[in-house]
C-alpha cells in the first residue's frame, strides 16, 4: 500500500465567456464621422451672386412701389377736386338760371372726373404698389440673412457642417418670394443693377470704406 494518497486530476480553470451582447469586452470600433463639405471659395462667391440678386430685387421693388403710389396720388387728388366742382356746381345751377356755356363745361368735368375714377380702379395703383412693398421687404430680409452670413468669421463658416443644406434653403426661400413676387420690367431691372453696380464707386468718392469680403481660412 502507498504511502501516498491519489488526490485526482487537478481542477479545471473557469473560463471566460464572452457574449456578443457585452460590448465592455468586445474591442471598441471607432465610429465613421461625417465628412465635413468646406465652406469653398465658390460657396462664398455664389452667395455673394445671390446677394446682389435679391439687392437689385429689393431695390426694383421699392422703386416700382413708390412710382405707383405717386400715380395713385396724381389720379387720386384731381378725382376729388373735380368731383367737389362738379357737385357744388350742380346745386348752383338748380337755384339760378346758369348759360348753356357753364351747363356744357360742367358736364365736361364730371365726364373727366368719372374717367379719372374709372382709371384709378383699373390700373389699381394701391393695390399694385402694396404688392411691390411687400416683395421688396422679403427680398430685404433675405439680402440681410446672405450679409449676415457674409459679415461672420470664415471661422464660423468652417465649423458648419454642410454648406449644401444652407443652400438648397436659401435657394427655396429666394424661388418662393420670386414666384410670390410681381413682374419687373426690363427697364426697371436695368436700372436696379446699374444702381447697384454704381454704390462701390460711390463710396470711394465720398471716402467711405468697403466692408472686406469674406474668405476661405486656408489649411495649415
Amino acid at each position: 500500500m502507498s504511502g501516498t494518497l491519489d488526490s485526482g486530476p487537478p481542477p479545471r480553470q473557469p473560463r471566460t465567456v464572452v457574449r456578443r451582447g457585452d460590448v465592455s469586452r468586445e474591442p471598441k470600433q471607432e465610429q465613421s464621422r461625417p465628412t465635413k463639405v468646406p465652406w469653398t471659395e465658390a460657396v462664398l462667391s455664389l452667395l455673394r451672386e445671390w446677394q446682389e440678386r435679391a439687392a437689385v430685387s429689393q431695390d426694383a421693388h421699392y422703386v416700382i412701389a413708390t412710382r405707383l403710389s405717386r400715380s395713385n396720388l396724381m389720379f387720386g387728388v384731381p378725382v376729388v377736386v373735380l368731383a367737389t366742382v362738379v357737385g357744388t356746381s350742380v346745386f348752383a345751377t338748380l337755384q339760378e338760371q346758369v348759360a348753356s356755356g357753364w351747363r356744357i363745361a360742367i358736364g365736361v368735368v364730371s365726364v373727366l372726373a368719372a374717367v379719372l375714377a374709372s382709371l384709378q380702379t383699373f390700373l389699381r395703383f394701391q393695390e399694385r404698389a402694396e404688392k411691390h412693398r411687400a416683395a421688396a421687404e422679403l427680398w430685404a430680409s433675405i439680402r440681410r440673412e446672405i450679409d449676415q452670413m457674409l459679415a461672420l468669421h470664415p471661422e464660423y463658416l468652417a465649423e458648419r457642417s454642410d454648406p449644401k443644406a444652407y443652400l438648397d434653403q436659401l435657394r427655396r426661400r429666394m424661388g418662393e418670394v420670386s414666384a410670390q413676387s410681381p413682374e419687373i420690367g426690363d427697364k426697371d431691372w436695368a436700372r436696379a443693377q446699374s444702381r447697384f453696380t454704381a454704390r462701390p464707386a460711390q463710396r470711394a468718392t465720398t471716402g467711405e470704406v468697403e466692408p472686406p469680403r469674406t474668405s476661405v481660412p486656408t489649411a495649415s
